[in-house]
């Protein structure tokens, strides 16, 4: 009698990461069969499809701190200028340091000074103005007063409201009050020191609605677009006072950090409670959302964004590991990517136009720094990190043996392979595809990569499986 017998067979199958592109997606919403996609990574830019160096921090300029005795730098600004004496315009950074009064030092080097004994209580908000001929900037705090700074000289503005806020828009300022937070104020025409109310000089619109708060008034689009709490409003302001209107936009969003909100040429990117939002004048819509479990529950009341060449770099907390930290959000709004960037320590940062043309910052050691592509913060190298999903390749009850890794690397890194708990580690050489057997049994895989060298760039990640089939 002829028994035939049936052997299992053996299948095989590569995975293969031609793009690190997709980013990040979280753990709430894992597929468990993409490799390419991760569930956390840090200061690796992989918008062209490799792992490589993102955002970094370098010295600007060299400045003598000797004049400020230990003082924390807590935010920076820009003031440019026309100097007479040479016939050309100048940047000067303004800081604002932990004794609440503010110094300076011009952008071309020198000593860090204090630029006047007035206290604010509260970081204040700064904008450039051009007024009688000559550039200022205008300075306000809630309970200190607004002021307007010609070079070195502070004025203070009598009779103004509390300022939280403030844009010019045509020949008026307009501000958000402190006061009672449903306010908006504009000054005289072409006179930032006129608040006196009547039909022909300055004036209010109370907006007693549910929208909440004013927190940040933006002159965008041809109009005034007022952030508040829990919704925008836009107000049309032309020419004589009687003429203006107002209309709400945009609600049911959660509430908006409005520090964050941030012009980026013909829309605006704000962080809220419930996410990140992209606004072009009329309506509102949710981008970034691979980050909402990052964000879901996060105070991020101090955020922060800065635009410079397509690109928009927003400070804000995140919650990673069970804590919770600062980091900066990189997003390039043509290549629709974007990644996370930590460890940079930044304080505060602006964008300084002009002939330094930079993205300039505090640190919490307190040096300034310009933002950069090298991956370090100052001389020290970022770890640079980058880890998959647990992936079950499709495959979610079958044991499946991962017999081989291929991976490019142009300077050393690690690579860490998971199986159904057991951890192997292996060294990149660089400057090669290294072939590594890790033989690991199991049902869901993940995959690690870190680096800290500087100008590293990784590619071509594949995974060599073999399984059993079923009789």
């Amino acid at each position: 009698m002829n028994l035939k017998i049936r052997y299992p067979s053996v299948s095989k199958r590569k995975i293969s990461v031609n793009s690190f592109s997709n980013g990040m997606k979280g753990t709430l919403e894992q597929k468990r069969s993409d490799l390419s996609r991760a569930t956390w990574a840090f200061n690796f830019d992989y918008s062209d499809g490799i792992l490589k160096n993102g955002l970094g921090v370098t010295y600007f300029k060299e400045f003598s701190t000797v004049n400020i005795n230990n003082l924390k730098m807590l935010g920076i600004y820009e003031y440019i200028r026309f100097n007479e004496d040479i016939n050309d315009y100048e940047n000067l950074i303004i800081y604002y340091l932990d004794d609440k009064r503010l110094y300076w030092v011009n952008s071309n080097g020198g000593n860090v000074e204090l630029l006047s004994d007035t206290v604010f209580e509260t970081k204040p908000a700064i904008i450039q103005y051009n007024y009688l001929d000559k550039d200022v900037l205008l300075i306000s705090s809630p309970s200190s007063g607004l002021y307007y700074l010609d070079y070195l000289t502070l004025v203070k503005i009598e009779d103004a409201p509390e300022i939280t806020s403030l844009c010019a828009h045509k020949e008026r300022i307009f501000a958000t009050s402190g006061r009672d937070g449903k306010s908006l104020w504009f000054s005289d025409d072409f006179d930032p020191t006129n608040w006196a109310i009547s039909l022909n000089e300055a004036g209010f619109i109370n907006f007693a609605d549910r929208l909440g708060k004013l927190i940040k008034a933006v002159s965008f689009l041809d109009s005034v677009y007022v952030f508040r709490e829990y919704g925008i409003t836009r107000v049309v302001a032309y020419g004589d006072q009687e003429e203006f209107s107002a209309d709400n936009l945009f609600g049911n969003h959660g509430k908006i950090y409005g520090n964050s909100v941030t012009e980026c040429g013909d829309f605006i990117i704000m962080v809220t409670s419930a996410g990140i939002f992209s606004f072009n004048g009329l309506n509102a819509t949710k981008i970034l959302s691979e980050y909402d479990e990052y964000l879901y529950g996060i105070d991020n009341q101090n955020a922060k964004g800065v635009y410079r060449d397509n690109k928009v770099f927003i400070k804000l907390n995140m919650k990673f590991f069970l804590n919770v930290e600062s980091v900066i959000l990189v997003y390039d709004v043509a290549k629709k990517s974007s990644y996370i960037a930590r460890g940079l320590n930044i304080e505060d940062f602006c964008f300084f136009s002009g002939n330094v043309n930079e993205v300039l910052c505090v640190t919490g050691d307190d040096r300034t720094g310009k933002l950069d592509l090298s991956g370090c913060c100052f001389e020290k190298n970022l770890t640079c990190s980058w880890s998959s999903e647990l992936c079950d390749f499709s495959l979610p009850d079958v044991s499946k043996n991962l017999y081989k890794v291929t991976l490019f690397s142009s300077k050393k890194a690690t690579l860490t392979v998971e199986g159904d708990g057991k951890v192997l580690s292996y060294e990149l050489k660089p400057n090669r595809v290294s072939e590594i057997a890790p033989c690991l049994t199991g049902y869901k895989f993940r995959f690690a990569i870190t680096s800290v060298e500087n100008g590293v760039e990784i590619s071509n990640l594949c995974a060599y499986i073999s399984y059993v089939r079923g009789n």
